[in-house]
Parts: structure tokens; C-alpha cells; sequence
């Protein structure tokens, strides 16, 4: 929409090998885009690359069409995360891709960049698009055509698993550093991949949980850093996510990716799933998802649902569209040879990243940085003080090419002048570690596999286990993922106590004594800890002690420790002992975060509060290096000079560092999020149902209030604000300025307003400030105090003072009107703030918008059901809630194909003008066709007038034709014969239930069944054959009068809940909730019960799970049993598989 006018008013390196590039698969095997441009026209490079793909749709099936949109496995010698076939006999390649988003992740050596939250520290554009570029240059020297980054996803909550892989928790400041990003990667001719679309904010159930959102903030927060990605950096893909948004999956939720990604924003790449998370086949693909991986295969059906007339044909063809446009852009399609990367200077890059994007939170009396000249001893302290931090768990786990630990870094910068003493003190995670004066004869056997399996590949006597081996491997001959280890040895207690026994690994651990199974760890995890119950032991008494241990993917580490009351942890004294004699002390300190699962506590981990404070009163000079992916808490703040936040700083961790330490470099980052003062001070615990999930839901109803926002409005004091960072300098700010003052508007568009300000260096060392400017809101906007509209970073040297300029303009003043689902620019005074963080804004404006062109919208009234053959009315209502008239109003109203919408008697669509604020509605007869298609049917509303020029607005409502009878909406084969399990599919892996182990229960086609006190009609349909359906939010008749609802199914995957909603003959409605298990699980759970359970399932070809026995299950509520029931909605939740519907 069209924006107001705005005024102001003034007021030691290790270093690995590189593999050799690979160049770019092709073909659904190994065919290539090779052939002349007479045979294959799409081969002309001087088309224009809409008629190239023209071209070629023109010669594809539907089944050639199809296999574009499923991955498969990759290539042999391929290293790709993810791969999608060509068309051999036509010539198109295969796709390959690549894990982001902290540099190319495919487990061989890359450059580990600092971790994306580092990133967005910087506040630095120019910075983030050099970020990109190392990432888009090594990517494509691999012979890749997309890679998963960036991750846009707002920092809900500081506990959350992936938050260093983010930009941080505010929507401008991530969108404006991953449009930057986005560029340096995709001007190397590879697609970037924005992730995760939409409300993965969270890690815990992400894979089946629900994240509410109300629209306003779907759209003010969580929606535009994809927005800017889309329009501004014209990113070429985005990834959904795995979570539901608000009941219904992301990859097949069409109010996010139809009508907001595709529609409005005109997004013309890419949707690809995250590892799986398709759902269906029909809802999917009509939502507009392109591709699936991972193992989902529901694409592979899509030509026959086409065929059937489930999915239109436009639709397959627009898939196909898109996956060919993104390999043309890759020039997949064009000769190339892949650049060399240049591995030196992306390592620089990464150094100069890493003291970019690192934080000065305090610094006393001017402790840092160390001067050089007077320093003659250091002490270098802590669990990670020998160890690189290249980043964090799961997919982003990059393989550096050299790394570089924090006390190499130092020696190499600070030589022979200084004595660095170096103590490996304090327990990183989990517990102190046993150490080797209790261990004996401790032999440990590595397996190059995760199952303990086969002859070791190596064994070797070790002292402890006590292992951070990042992620590689605990030696050459073990590959860096998917190895294993089992130790043995015997153990013998220093004193005669009870002691808990602690298993902390990445990934699984555990512990036998005695040969008794003591602490179970076992399963693929971020670093976390299991511990034992307390164990008695005597002192001097020998035990036998077996520990084993598997790493799948990412990082690797597993620690054995032990405590018990008086025992103490000689590595603190000795730490305390090395900081007493040194002239200063560094600390290195912090925490491990992965996918998969969120921390549990915001605290330091193990006794790493205890060292800090041992240290430091030890040595009055302690500095304390943070390595986090996200805030941590800080009991200790007031015992120290000196604090560094580092983040994950990537393979230059060492030289960043030291670097930092000593002055060479000047830490340039600021917050990008804020750092809570206790585990319970973050918007997400101050009301039940926001975190953790309650009943597979997240409840957004913080609303607006994330993070900085969230702590001004409630008067709330975080231990450091968002925006906040120190450096090496002092710098004060003044002179703020914007012309012209007060701007009378019109609708034929919005100037910009230039806002400038003095930066000046009052400090003694060259320095970056970040100048950030905030704005406020008019009275009862809804809106918090102020969020930040823009910012600017400028480097200054001593004395100097530079003009900064920041443009702001009408979309930094929008605000969503979730009635008129669109964006406006209220009236008012908006007052400006401009500071150095988002609690520090001395400098003060406004922005008054005197008359504002507002929201114009369409809205479409639509009954909820209309049944084939029969009328109903429909109304269109334009509303003007701008300053200004419109005039030349037309509405209309589409309708599907052979459907018919007239003007009921009396109802214009033609208006000739539309005051300010004020309406005007048609009314519409609407008629079904007789053999209209059950489902939800679309009805598009539009509105064209005169304001300022030509206008138009859109808006949808849908009307859902009911299917005739649950049998007539089966879309899924769930039972096959034993002699032919192929030809059923319950689950995505091909797992069916078996019609001879079911008939063996009863369960036979046609029969009468009775569970739970209710019978039910089992389908009558032959194995292989639909009979089932796989719930997408179908009407379905069903009559019937009784005290009673119950639902016969089962749930895929996981545990499955939702609402069914019945309607009654007289227009009211009930909503039931229910509740279907997992049919695996064979166990009712929350509304449910067990109806029915088999002793096996039929397996696909290929299967390595083996026989399990599988479950049905009952859910349902009351209804009134004065009342007749004649429809039922299903939720919205492909999971849940309905097999009969029973009404008494």
C-alpha cells in the first residue's frame, strides 16, 4: 500500500585439507545438460530464461515434472546435505545443497565462520554481505546450488536451542543483516535459502508443536526479516519450517505461503521443506511448497493427484517452474567452471568477523586491553582455555579448515615476552570429571560406526575420559561423524562417600558399575548431562567401570564426572594458584547449544560460576571471556574488571582473541539481543503457555512484547539491554537534525526523511559506534515505547566526528491492521530516539504525520459451508480508513470454475465514491455447481478505485462443499495386503497396517466394530486401496442424534491433537477436542483410548525397523443430545489418519 508523507521535527593453527571442488550433479542419476541448442532449445544461453523454461515444460511429464520436487540419495563421492534429481533424457541437472548458515557444512573442511549471532553483534551490512560472500565462493567452488542460510528466525526466548544461529530478537535489525548476507552469497551464483519460514522460535516438540501467533505479530515481528529477504535481497528459496503455525504445518499452510509469501510479497523462487516436514501431498503442494526432503515422498504421488483432480495442473506446473528457474539461475544449465576458494583470506575475513561481532561488556578502569609493555605474566584459565569454539551443534557445525584455540592464539601473539601459564580448570558441563588418580587400566575402543558394531579401529589406553573433540574426531583413522567408543577400566573412590555419577555428552553416553547400567545418556542430543543416583562407595575399593559412547552428526564430546559431598575440585586452586602469581588472568568461560533441543538454564554451566569467582579473588585483574551461542547469567559480575562476549567466534577463535586482548583489534559488536538478569526475567516466563509448549502449543501472547520491547513496557532492567557494547573509546553524540519540520500529505506517495547526526571520538583509540535509531508511536497505537527503525555503524579515529546519515521512511512507521489485513501509517506525532542502545537514547525527534492515506481493504463474508448444486449469499465490503477520498469504486467477486456470482436485487458493484473512513459492500448470490469438488473452494473479493491514482485491493474467504460421507473423503491407503505391502502408505515411510493382522481382530471390510462403548462402520475398501482420511480440515456429512462423538484412527509419526468441530441441523456448533497417539507408540494418551492394537505392521521394501506391533485408537467428547448432528470439520493436521466416525 501507498505510505504517508513523514516530517521531522529536530528536537596455534591447526590447518586441514580441502577436498577438490565437485562439480555439479546432474540428472536423476548421472546425466548432464549437455546436448546441442537445435535439440534441446532450453540449452540457448541467449534466450531469455522464462522462454528457456518454456521450452523445456513443454516437453516434460507429469511424472518428469513430479521427480523434481523429491530428494533422493546424493550422488557417489558427493558431499551435499541434500540432492534432487534431473531429467536425464531432457537434459536437466540434479541439484545439490549445502547445511549453513555459519559457512558450507558438508564434513569437509571449510571456513567456520563466527556463528550467525556474531553476525548480526556487528550491526554491519557491509560486513554481513562479506559474510556471504565467503560463504557463496566456497559453496560454489563445491560444485553447490543452494545453502541453507540465512536463519531469520527472532529470538523469542533466550533459552531457545538455535538461537546462535540467528540474527537476533528484533525484525529489523535480522532482516537488514540477512539482505546483506543474502546478497554476498547469491551474487556467486548460489541460492541462499532463508530459514525457518514460519515461528520456529523454539527447539523442544518443534517437529509437531504449534506456535500461536496472533496477525499483527506474525507480522510485525516474525514475518519481516523473510519480507526484507524477499523483496529487498530477492532471495532465491526459503525453507519451511518443521512447527505448525497457529494448528496448521508450515509446509502446508497457504496463509503464509500462498497468500502472504507467493501473493503478496511475489516471491518467485523456492519453498523447500526443512528435513522432513511435509505432511501430505495435496495441501502441501495447493499451499505452494515445491519440494520435500529427507525421505518424504508424498510429491511422488502428485500426478495422481492431478489425474484425479485433486491438484490442478497449473499447480504442478508452477512447482516445476520454480525449481527450473532456480537451476537456471544457478547456471546449471550454462557451461562453468566452479572459482577456486581462497581459504587464507576467507580465514582473515573470519578474524576480522570474530573481533567485529564481539561484545565489551565491562570494563573497569580500562582492563583492556592488557598493555603489552608491563604485562610479563599471564595466566590463561578455564575448561575450553586450550580448545577453538567454532561454532555450535547440528546442521551448522562447520568442519573448519584451521582452528586456532585461545591459548595457541596468544602465545603466538604475545611470543616469548610474556609466561603464559595455561590450567585446564573447571567442569565445562555436567560434573567434575573423575580424574586419572582414581582411574586404572583404562583402555578405550573406537568404531568407525555409531552402534558399537565390528572390530575397533582403534584402541588406546586414556587416562580420563574427559573429550571435546569440536567436530572432528577423536583421531584420523575415525570419520568426524557417525563414530562410536566403549572404555573400560577400574575405578577406586579417593574417600568413602555417596556419589552421583554424571554422563555429559554430544551425543550419547553411559554409565555401567559393576556392571550395572548406573546414568543413561543415551540418544542423539546437544551437550547435556544424566545423572546417577547417589552410589556408595568405600574408599580404596575397586570396581569395574564400562562407558560408552556414539557421536551421530555435529559436535563430539563426552565427560565422565562424579561429585560427592566434601569432594572438591583440585582444578579450581589450581586455577586460583596460576591467576595469584600472573600479573593478569583470562577466564574462558561458556555454554554449548545445538538444534534438536533448547538449555534448560540460562546459568553457566557445571562449576563455572566457582572458577570465575576463585580467579577473581585471586587476581583483582580478571578477565572473562564469554564463548555462548546466546545470554548467560552473571552472579559474578561484580567480582570482575573486565567482560568479553565472544559468542561461537569460528575457526580464528585464538587470533580474535588475542587480538582483542591486546589492542591490535577493538571489539565492534552490540547486543543483538537482550541478556536477561535471572533464568525468569524474559517475556516468555512471565505467563504460563508461552514456553514451555502446554499441550503441543506455544501461546505468542506476549504479542509485541519480544525481547528489548518487552522489558521497556513492563519497566523490567535486563542485566544488559539490546544494543548495548562497550569498545576501547568513548564517543558522544549530538546535533540530531531531519527536514522539513511539518509536512502536510497527500496520496501520491511518501518522501523519505534524511535524519542526521554527529559522531564524535572523545577517547584516546580508533573505534566503531553503532548509531541506532529508535522510534515511538502515536497514543493508543498498541505499539511498545520504541523499536528500532534503523542504525549505522562508523569507524572514527581520536578526535574525529563524522556526520552519519539514516534514511527513514513510511515503512519504518507501519503499523499491521489485523482488520483490514493490511499495513497503515496512523496520524500522529511519532517520536524519534537516537542512541547507542535501546535503554540509552539521549538524543530526541519526532516524526508527525498530519494526514495519512491509511488502509483501504476489501473483506469477503462467506458462510462456512455451501453444498454442491445449491445458493448462497456471499458479501464484499470496501472499507477507507485513510484522510482521503476514493473514488470509482468497482468490486467484484471470483469464484472457481464453473461456479456463477451475480449482484443480488438491489446491490451495486459499482460505487462512485468512498468518503474518509467510511464503506460500501455488494451483496452476491452465490451458486455452487451441482458437481462442485468437496473441499475448502476459494472466494476472491477485489475492490479497483481512484486515490492518487489506480488502486486495487484482494482479499479471500473460503466456502468448504462437504464431502458426502467420511468414505467419500478417503485420500489414503493405510491397509495392504501382507503379499503386497507397497500399495499402502500410513506413514511416509511406507508402513501400513495389515489387513490379515487387523481381520484377525476383527477388523474386516464392512464390518460393525465396537470400542470404547461406541460402534463404528470399518471402511469397506480392499487392501491398497483408500480408506482413510488424512485430516486436512475436510466438512464431511454425518448425521446422527446422540450424547456421543467418537473418531476410530491413529496418529503418524508422533502424538497427534486437535479440535473437531460439529455442526448441528439447526446452524450451531460444538467443538470437541481429540486426541490420536502415535500408532507406534501402541500407548492412549490425553483424550484418547486404545481401541485396537496388531501384533505387526507391513514394512516397505528396504525396511530396517523390523516387525512392531501397532495401535487404533477412540477420541471424541459430548454433544447435546437433544440435537442432530449433520456435519463434522476435522482439524487441520495431516497427522491424524480417520478411519470411522461413530454418532450415539
Amino acid at each position: 500500500m501507498r505510505m504517508a508523507r513523514l516530517a521531522v521535527a529536530a528536537a596455534a593453527a591447526a590447518t586441514m585439507a580441502i577436498p577438490l571442488a565437485v562439480p555439479a550433479a546432474a540428472g536423476s542419476g548421472s546425466g548432464s545438460a549437455s546436448g546441442t541448442p537445435a535439440a534441446r532449445p532450453w540449452l540457448d544461453g541467449s534466450l531469455p530464461t522464462e522462454k528457456r523454461i518454456d521450452l523445456l515444460l513443454q516437453q516434460m511429464t507429469n511424472a518428469e515434472k513430479a521427480s523434481l520436487m523429491t530428494s533422493v540419495a546424493k550422488p557417489a563421492g558427493s558431499h551435499a546435505t541434500g540432492y534432487t534429481p534431473g531429467v536425464d533424457r531432457l537434459g536437466v541437472p540434479g541439484m545439490s545443497f549445502t547445511d549453513g548458515p555459519g559457512g558450507v557444512r558438508d564434513g569437509q573442511p571449510a571456513t567456520a565462520l563466527p556463528s550467525p549471532v556474531s553476525l548480526a553483534a556487528s550491526f554491519d551490512t557491509q560486513l554481513a554481505r562479506g559474510y556471504g560472500t565467503v560463504m557463496g565462493t566456497e559453496a560454489k567452488s563445491r560444485g553447490y546450488q543452494v545453502i541453507y542460510g540465512p536463519m531469520v528466525n527472532i529470538v523469542r526466548t533466550p533459552l531457545g536451542g538455535r538461537d546462535f544461529e540467528t540474527l537476533g530478537e528484533d525484525p529489523r535489525l535480522a532482516g537488514g543483516i540477512a539482505a546483506s548476507e543474502i546478497e554476498g552469497i547469491q551474487a556467486q551464483g548460489v541460492a541462499a535459502q532463508v530459514k525457518h519460514y514460519a515461528g520456529n522460535n523454539q527447539e523442544d516438540a518443534r517437529t509437531t508443536s504449534s506456535s500461536n501467533i496472533d496477525e499483527r505479530t506474525l507480522h510485525e515481528i516474525y514475518l519481516p526479516a523473510f519480507e526484507k529477504a524477499v523483496k529487498d535481497a530477492h532471495v532465491w528459496s526459503v525453507m519451511c519450517a518443521y512447527n505448525k503455525v497457529n494448528g496448521t504445518y508450515a509446509c502446508e499452510n497457504a496463509q503464509i505461503l500462498k497468500d502472504v509469501l507467493i501473493d503478496t510479497w511475489k516471491f518467485d523462487g523456492v519453498v523447500d521443506t526443512d528435513y522432513p516436514a511435509n505432511h501430505s501431498t495435496v495441501a502441501s503442494a495447493l499451499a505452494g511448497l515445491d519440494q520435500e526432503f529427507s525421505g518424504t515422498t508424498y510429491f511422488q504421488q502428485l500426478p495422481a493427484a492431478v489425474a484425479a483432480g485433486q491438484v490442478p495442473q497449473s499447480v504442478l506446473d508452477e512447482a516445476a517452474r520454480r525449481i527450473l528457474r532456480l537451476e537456471f539461475r544457478t547456471g546449471l544449465f550454462d557451461p562453468q567452471t566452479p572459482p577456486a576458494a581462497d581459504y587464507e583470506a576467507d580465514s582473515a575475513f573470519a578474524r576480522q568477523a570474530a573481533e567485529d561481532g564481539s561484545v565489551l561488556l565491562k570494563n573497569d578502569g580500562a582492563t583492556l586491553p592488557l598493555d603489552t609493555s608491563k604485562l610479563s605474566s599471564l595466566a590463561v584459565i578455564g575448561p575450553n582455555a586450550d580448545t577453538a569454539v567454532t561454532g555450535g551443534g547440528g546442521s551448522s557445525a562447520v568442519t573448519p579448515y584451521k582452528k586456532v584455540d585461545p591459548l595457541s592464539g596468544l602465545r603466538t601473539r604475545l611470543g616469548g615476552s610474556v609466561d603464559i601459564t595455561s590450567v585446564k580448570a573447571g567442569q565445562g558441563s555436567g560434573v567434575p570429571a573423575i580424574p586419572a588418580s582414581a582411574l586404572s587400566g583404562l583402555q578405550g575402543q573406537y568404531f568407525a560406526n555409531t552402534t558399537l558394531s565390528g572390530t575397533p579401529v582403534l584402541t588406546r589406553s586414556d587416562s580420563t575420559i574427559d573429550f571435546d573433540w569440536g567436530t572432528g574426531a577423536p583421531d584420523p583413522s575415525l570419520p568426524a561423524d557417525g563414530f562410536s567408543a566403549r572404555w573400560t577400566g577400574t575405578l577406586t573412590a579417593p574417600t568413602t562417600a555417596a556419589y552421583t555419577f554424571g554422563a555429559t555428552s554430544d551425543d550419547g553416553s553411559r554409565i555401567y558399575l559393576d556392571g550395572k547400567l548406573i546414568a543413561d545418556n543415551w540418544g542423539d542430543h546437544a551437550v547435556s548431562t544424566v545423572k546417577s543416583a547417589p552410589v556408595q562407595l568405600t574408599a580404596g575399593e575397586p570396581h569395574s567401570l564400562k562407558v560408552e559412547y556414539y557421536e551421530n552428526a555435529g559436535g563430539a564430546s563426552v565427560s565422565i564426572g562424579w561429585t560427592a559431598p566434601g569432594l572438591p575440585d583440585p582444578s579450581l586452586q589450581a586455577a586460583a594458584d596460576a591467576a595469584a602469581k600472573a600479573d593478569a588472568a583470562v577466564v574462558v568461560v561458556g555454554d554449548s547449544s545445538s538444534e534438536g533441543s533448547d538449555r534448560r538454564t540460562l546459568a553457566l554451566p557445571g562449576n563455572e560460576d566457582d572458577l570465575i569467582r576463585a580467579v577473581a579473588a585471586a587476581n583483582p585483574r580478571t578477565v572473562v571471556v564469554l564463548r555462548a551461542g546466546a545470554p548467560v547469567l552473571m552472579p559474578w559480575l561484580s567480582d570482575v574488571p573486565a567482560v568479553l562476549d565472544m559468542w561461537y567466534p569460528g575457526q580464528e577463535d585464538g587470533n580474535a582473541l588475542a587480538a582483542l586482548l591486546t589492542g591490535d583489534a577493538a571489539p565492534g559488536g552490540r547486543l543483538p539481543v537482550s541478556f536477561p538478569a535471572t533464568d525468569t526475567q524474559t517475556p516468555t516466563a512471565a505467563a504460563p503457555g508461552r514456553y514451555p509448549a502446554v499441550n503441543g502449543v506455544y501461546d505468542y501472547s506476549e504479542g509485541l512484547e519480544v525481547g528489548y520491547r518487552w522489558y521497556q513496557q513492563e519497566n523490567q532492567t535486563p542485566l544488559f539491554p539490546f544494543g548495548y557494547g562497550l569498545t576501547y573509546t568513548s564517543f558522544r553524540l549530538s546535533n540530531l537534525r531531519g527536514a522539513p519540520g511539518v509536512l502536510n500529505v497527500s496520496p501520491d506517495g511518501s518522501a523519505p526523511v534524511q535524519v542526521s547526526v554527529d559522531v564524535t571520538n572523545t577517547g584516546r583509540r580508533t573505534g566503531s559506534e553503532v548509531v541506532q535509531l529508535y522510534l515511538g508511536h502515536p497514543a493508543g497505537s498498541g505499539e511498545p515505547p520504541k523499536t528500532l527503525a534503523t542504525f549505522a555503524k562508523v569507524s572514527l579515529t581520536p578526535g574525529q566526528t563524522k556526520t552519519v546519515h539514516l534514511t527513514l521512511t513510511a515503512d519504518d512507521l507501519r503499523v499491521w491492521d489485523s482488520t483490514a489485513h493490511d499495513w497503515t501509517v496512523l496520524d500522529g506525532r511519532y517520536p524519534l530516539y537516537v542512541g547507542e542502545s535501546s535503554a540509552s537514547t539521549p538524543l530526541t525527534g519526532a516524526v508527525s504525520v498530519i494526514k495519512s492515506v491509511g488502509v483501504q481493504s476489501v473483506a469477503v463474508n462467506a458462510p462456512a459451508t455451501t453444498d454442491a448444486g445449491t445458493s448462497r449469499t456471499v458479501t464484499t465490503t470496501f472499507s477507507n480508513a485513510g484522510d482521503f477520498t476514493a473514488s470509482g469504486l468497482r468490486l467484484g467477486l471470483t469464484v472457481p470454475d464453473g461456479w456463477t456470482a451475480t449482484p443480488a436485487a438491489g446491490s451495486s458493484a459499482t460505487i462512485p465514491v468512498i468518503r474518509p473512513h467510511g464503506t460500501a459492500t455488494t451483496t452476491w448470490n452465490v451458486t455452487a455447481p451441482a458437481g462442485a469438488t468437496p473441499g475448502a473452494n476459494a472466494l476472491t473479493g477485489t475492490a479497483a478505485y481512484d486515490l492518487g491514482g489506480r488502486e486495487s485491493r484482494t482479499a479471500k474467504a473460503s466456502t468448504t462443499v462437504p464431502y458426502a460421507s467420511l468414505a467419500a473423503a478417503f485420500d489414503n491407503a493405510g491397509i495392504s495386503a501382507d503379499s503386497d505391502p507397497g500399495t499402502g502408505k500410513l506413514d511416509p515411510g511406507g508402513y501400513s497396517l495389515s489387513a490379515t493382522q487387523l481381520a484377525a481382530v476383527g477388523y474386516t471390510p464392512g464390518a460393525q466394530v465396537t470400542a470404547n462403548g461406541l460402534t463404528y462402520a470399518w471402511p469397506d475398501t480392499q487392501p491398497g486401496q483408500p480408506d482413510n482420511v488424512s485430516a486436512t480440515g475436510q466438512a464431511i456429512r454425518v448425521s446422527g442424534q446422540g450424547s456421543r462423538i467418537g473418531l476410530l484412527g491413529t496418529g503418524i509419526s508422533s502424538a497427534h491433537s486437535g479440535t473437531v468441530t460439529v455442526t448441528y441441523t439447526d446452524g450451531t456448533t460444538a467443538d470437541v477436542a481429540v486426541d490420536f497417539p502415535d500408532w507406534y507408540s501402541n500407548k492412549a494418551s490425553g483424550n484418547s483410548q486404545l481401541a485396537v492394537t496388531t501384533a505387526n505392521w507391513n514394512r516397505p521394501p528396504g525396511d530396517t525397523l523390523g516387525n512392531h506391533a501397532v495401535s487404533l485408537y477412540t477420541t471424541g467428547g459430548a454433544l447435546d443430545p437433544s440435537k442432530t448432528v449433520a456435519l463434522v470439520t476435522l482439524p487441520n493436521d495431516s497427522g491424524i489418519h480417520v478411519f470411522a466416525v461413530s454418532v450415539g
